[in-house]
């Protein structure tokens, strides 16, 4: 965003998307569902000014603001927001996995049916998958492997092998039961035409890709849709943030009362401060947090 502009409404633009926080005020419209003092999570507006993380104060749209869980922290939940409602998307707006029902995970009940079938997750792991009856298998590099089982993956492949390695590695671990490909790492339709093209024509073709902005559409038999969080929270996003309200109560209930949704590992940067906020910029741009989440605590509660 910052060196190409994409997805930025306006500039200046100040750091940060995940955030969490204590509500000091509400408008009209927010009343109903945030009160003064509650704590909040999740992903902002991206690219408005004002929305931004790395400020002492900030907007937030209340529809698709998460609750804090009440298991984590604050500093634990400033972690979950862009990666958890991306995957939501991608799974139960993209992938046709059905989202678990709100009531059965409150009651205790949820208990997934086992597919049988793998997801595949292309740049990290989704125990979203996994809660929902799928086994996932994920590309990541060989640092990796040991944080994306711990996140829900059966198995793993080197994301820096050939591509047609990549797709022989997948097949023969999952011997073919693939309809679902996840690419959160933007950079995998390359892979999943190639894994497509070898597996038989019965049940379903599915991909979805983080990569929004490049045009990628249904290929070869393939249904393909784009995860649209970059517009989370804009007026004109009605379907992404209708959705999102919807999963939210179940995202929460998950951690909450399931215990089946963790935070990622994080490094906390700085005692507190403005200054930390540029300080853990610069730590995650030399790589220093290598896969886990780099988190900010501008000031206390």
């Amino acid at each position: 965003m910052q060196s190409s502009g994409v997805i930025v409404h306006e500039w200046p633009l100040f750091l940060g998307v995940d955030v969490a926080g204590v509500v000091v005020k509400v408008g009209e419209d927010a009343a109903s569902m945030f009160k003064v003092g509650d704590h909040v999570c999740g992903c902002t507006r991206v690219g408005y000014p004002g929305y931004n993380s790395g400020q002492e104060y900030l907007l937030m749209d209340a529809k698709i603001t998460i609750p804090k869980p009440k298991n984590i922290s604050l500093v634990e939940a400033a972690t979950i927001g862009v990666g958890l409602e991306t995957a939501g998307l991608a799974l139960f707006d993209c992938l046709d996995v059905k989202l678990p029902n709100l009531q059965e995970v409150l009651e205790g009940k949820h208990a997934p049916q086992k597919t049988g079938e793998w997801a595949i997750v292309l740049g990290g792991a989704s125990s979203l998958f996994g809660i929902c009856g799928y086994k996932v298998m994920a590309s990541c590099s060989a640092y990796s492997v040991p944080l994306v089982k711990n996140q829900g993956a059966e198995a793993v492949f080197d994301y820096k092998m050939s591509i047609a390695e990549q797709v022989n590695e997948v097949l023969a671990i999952t011997k073919g039961k693939v309809h679902r490909v996840f690419d959160a790492a933007a950079s995998g339709d390359e892979f999943a035409k190639e894994l497509y093209r070898k597996l038989p024509e019965e049940g379903p073709k599915l991909f979805c890709s983080t990569n929004a902005w490049s045009g990628i559409t249904d290929f070869e038999g393939v249904k393909t849709k784009l995860v649209e969080l970059a517009v989370i929270g804009r007026p004109h996003a009605e379907h992404t943030n209708k959705v999102l309200a919807e999963y939210i109560p179940v995202f929460v209930a998950l951690f909450e009362h399931e215990n089946q949704l963790f935070p990622p590992p994080y490094d906390l940067v700085g005692q507190g401060g403005f200054e930390d906020a540029l300080e853990a910029y610069q730590y995650q741009q030399k790589g220093a947090g290598r896969s886990n989440k780099v988190v900010a605590k501008i000031q206390d509660e």
